[in-house]
C-alpha cells in the first residue's frame, strides 16, 4: 500500500494508449494505475470479474495475465468523476523479458508497426506467432 500511498508521487507514463487512458507507475514500479472510461469501468465492475481474477491470482501465483488490486471511482469537490484500476506491473521483475505483448483479444489492426523488433518493442495480437514452452508448474 505504501508503494502507492507513500510520500512519493506517482509517475505518469509518457505515451498513453490509443484509448486515451493515462497510466501512472508507483515509485517502486510494482503497481500501475490506469484511468478508465465509463464503459471500461462498467465492464471491469461486473460482479464476477474481479473475484474470478482474485481467485486465479491466489491459485496460480506465477500467472502471466494482469493482476487486479482495486477498481475505484472518486469524485473530488470539482465534481468530475475519475475512474481507475490498480494493477500489478508485470514488467517489474529481475528476470530478463525477451518479448512484451499488449494483447487485446482481437486481430483487427493489432500488429506491431516496427520492422526491427527488440526487447523494448511492444508486440500485439497478430505478432503472437511464437511457440512458448513453459515448465509443468506453470
Amino acid at each position: 500500500m505504501m508503494s502507492i500511498c507513500g510520500n512519493h508521487a506517482l509517475r505518469e507514463l509518457s505515451s498513453p494508449g490509443k484509448s486515451g487512458s493515462v497510466f501512472f507507475l508507483s515509485q517502486d514500479d510494482r503497481f500501475m494505475i490506469k484511468t478508465l472510461r465509463k464503459s471500461e469501468f462498467y465492464i471491469c465492475s461486473l460482479s464476477h470479474r474481479i473475484p474470478l481474477n482474485h481467485y486465479h491470482v491466489r491459485t496460480y501465483e506465477n500467472m502471466l495475465i494482469t493482476k487486479f488490486f482495486g477498481l475505484h471511482r472518486i469524485m473530488p469537490s470539482s465534481g468530475q468523476k475519475f475512474r481507475f484500476v490498480v494493477i500489478g506491473n508485470m514488467f517489474c521483475t529481475e528476470l530478463r523479458i525477451h518479448r512484451r505483448y499488449d494483447l487485446k483479444g482481437s486481430s483487427l489492426g493489432h500488429s506491431a508497426d516496427k520492422v526491427e523488433i527488440d526487447e523494448n518493442t511492444i508486440l500485439n495480437d497478430l505478432d503472437l506467432n511464437y511457440q512458448y514452452y513453459l515448465e509443468p508448474s506453470w
